[in-house]
Parts: structure tokens; sequence; C-alpha cells
């Protein structure tokens, strides 16, 4: 096998990102059949996140992803429309277990995707956990999983360098609405057989 079998047990930082954005500019070419982006009066909200994942995860990478709520079989989810990693493993085992589009990437000065300046922080009280499902379409192939995540919560400042011309090009220009890190990070991904 290529890449660990479900569930991948990682832990790291982040740092995300919220955006508001019109619905109409977000890829929406891997919902799942009948799922919809949740929108507010014509826009949604993406969450724009830079991963690292540490020693002790199943596997060790970093990884950007755009993330936004989708309302599929009557509950709410969270799809991920774009998302690259600069590690094959993590690549292949993300489209082939939970149909998540990932691509190849370099990351660092001069990424023609997406770069992250992080500064401040406010750390938040306690700590803070998330669970719930993901939707996905990949290859003609629906796929629904469950993710859990948990972690401590910084507020912090970001200032986010998106090439016009890349793949994020949509989010351009635009402020965030909050943006945290979150350190401490364990998340898993994915059911056992």
């Amino acid at each position: 096998m290529r890449y660990p079998p479900e569930p991948w047990h990682m832990r790291g930082s982040a740092v995300i990102s919220v955006f508001r954005v019109p619905r109409g500019v977000v890829p929406a070419q891997h919902l799942p059949s009948g799922a919809r982006l949740i929108s507010l009066a014509g826009n949604t909200f993406v969450a724009v996140a830079f991963v690292t994942y540490a020693p002790g995860s199943v596997l060790t990478y970093d990884e950007l992803l755009v993330a936004a709520p989708v309302l599929d079989r009557g509950s709410v989810a969270v799809t991920v429309p774009q998302i690259w990693v600069d590690s094959e493993a993590s690549r292949d085992g993300g489209r082939e277990l939970w149909g998540i589009p990932k691509k190849l990437a370099r990351f660092g000065q001069g990424s023609s995707i997406a770069a992250v300046a992080v500064t401040g922080g406010l750390k938040l009280p306690g700590g803070w956990r998330f669970a719930g499902p993901t939707a996905q379409r990949l290859d003609g192939r629906d796929v629904r999983a469950h993710a859990g995540m948990s972690g401590r919560i910084r507020l912090v400042r970001t200032g986010w360098f998106i090439p016009a011309g890349g793949p994020l090009g949509y989010l351009t220009g635009r402020t965030p609405l909050v943006s945290v890190a979150l350190d401490d990070m364990r998340l898993t991904f994915g059911q056992a057989p």
C-alpha cells in the first residue's frame, strides 16, 4: 500500500482564515450528488488553511486547503474543493480513500498558489474540539467520511499573498473575516474498516 490505511491520526499545527466570497466563484465540481454550498445573501464562507503535520502523525507533510460548508443529505458537512500537499502518499491516500482532490505542490517563498504571514496571537481559554462529516466527489465517486480535530486556538492576524492568476485567484485582495492559529492540533480522519 502506498499510503496508511484509515483512519489517519495526525498531529501538528495550522493557520486558518475564513473569507466571505460570492457563492459562484467557489469551485463546485467536487460536491457529491445532491449537495450544495451553504450561502447567505449569495455569499459563502470558505476557510483557507495552511497545515503542517509533524512527527507523531501517520505521515509528515505540509498542506494548503480550501474548505466550505455544504448541506448534504439534510445535514451540514464540509467539502474540500481545492487542496495541495507536498507528499505523494498523502495525495494518493486522500484521493483514493476519501475522494479529496489532492494535488502535489511545493511550498515556500515564491509559491504560485499562496503564502501566509502570521502576526500577533491572543490565546483563547481551554481546548477546542470540532468533529463532523466530509462530503466529496472525485472521478465519478461520491465519498463521505468523518473528521475530528482538537487543539488550542489563538486569534491571529494574517497576510495572505495569493497570485491573481493562480488557482486561488478568487481570494486575491480579500481580507479574512477572522484568522486563527491552531496549536497542539490532533486530527483523526476517516473510519476504521
